[in-house]
């Protein structure tokens, strides 16, 4: 089934978000099983882009958190809520790793998803860490 790329980026952002929740209960984690549960359809009919966001995101999680971590004055990654986590993660991954798209619509997709899953100023920090840390 083809999705938007607005759709593509919600559900890309669900499936980061529920990896991280997943990754902190310590149990194995299904990656493909995942992918089908959020998009609601077999892994292999996933569209490409989907896909390879978050392959490139899950193997470079560690790279891309290290990097967001020099951006967050003060603040620690781990102790953001995940769902900036998932947004950061899946901005910077389009940015360094996908590259098809331009920085402000990275942070314009990103300000949306802290608007819609955050908490009410959520948004503002998105903004600021992705103006400063996509280069």
């Amino acid at each position: 089934m083809e999705i938007s790329r607005n759709h593509a980026h919600d559900l890309v952002f669900q499936t980061i978000y529920s990896f991280l929740i997943l990754e902190t209960c310590d149990v194995p984690i299904n990656v493909q099983g995942l992918v089908e549960l959020i998009f609601d359809e077999p892994y292999n009919e996933v569209d490409t882009y989907s896909k390879e966001t978050l392959i490139k995101a899950l193997k470079n999680q560690n790279e891309i958190i290290e990097y967001a971590s020099k951006f967050l004055n003060k603040w620690k990654f781990k102790r953001l809520n995940y769902c900036m986590q998932a947004i950061l993660i899946m901005a910077i991954t389009e940015f360094m790793y996908i590259k098809e798209i331009e920085k402000p619509i990275i942070i314009n997709i990103s300000v949306k998803l802290a608007k819609k899953y955050g908490d009410d100023k959520d948004y503002r920090f998105i903004n600021g860490v992705l103006d400063n840390c996509l280069k």
